[in-house]
C-alpha cells in the first residue's frame, strides 16, 4: 500500500505547482494593466501629432537615393514618423527605415500621407515636406 500512496504525492505536488503559477500569471497581468493605463493617460497630452498629404514630384519616383534623404531627415527627429501611399492604398510604414519606405512603391504623381507623433512632430513634417 505504500507504493500506491507514492504516485499520488507527486501528482498532488504538480497540481499545487500549477495553481500558484496560474495565480502568479494572473497577478502579473493585473499588475501590468495599471501602469499601462497610467502611462497611456500621461502620454497624449505630451504627444503632438501632425499629418499632411504630399505628392511625389521626382520623375523617377521615391527610389533608393531619394529615399535615403527621406530616411536621413526622418531619423534626426524624436517623433515617430510614418507614411502611407494613398494612390496604392498601402499600409503605413516607418520613414526611419529605408526598406519600409521602398515598400510604398511611390511613383511620380502618387500622393503620400505623412504623419508624425512626438515632441518635434511639426518640425519633422516641415523638413520632410521640403523633400517632395
Amino acid at each position: 500500500m505504500e507504493n500506491q500512496s507514492s504516485p499520488f504525492s507527486p501528482f498532488e505536488g504538480k497540481i499545487e505547482r500549477n495553481e500558484p503559477h496560474q495565480e502568479g500569471g494572473n497577478s502579473s497581468n493585473s499588475h501590468a494593466s495599471p501602469p499601462d493605463a497610467r502611462s497611456s493617460q500621461l502620454e497624449p497630452p505630451h504627444q503632438l501629432s501632425k499629418s499632411v498629404v504630399v505628392t511625389v514630384s521626382d520623375p523617377r519616383g521615391l527610389h533608393l537615393r531619394s529615399g535615403r534623404d527621406v530616411v536621413r531627415i526622418a531619423s534626426q527627429f524624436q517623433a515617430e514618423i510614418t507614411a502611407s501611399n494613398l494612390s496604392r492604398n498601402s499600409n503605413a510604414v516607418d520613414l526611419k527605415s529605408i526598406l519600409q519606405l521602398l515598400q510604398l512603391q511611390a511613383r511620380q504623381g502618387h500622393s503620400l500621407q505623412l504623419a508624425a507623433t512626438g515632441p518635434d512632430a511639426d518640425a519633422a513634417i516641415e523638413a520632410l515636406c521640403s523633400l517632395f
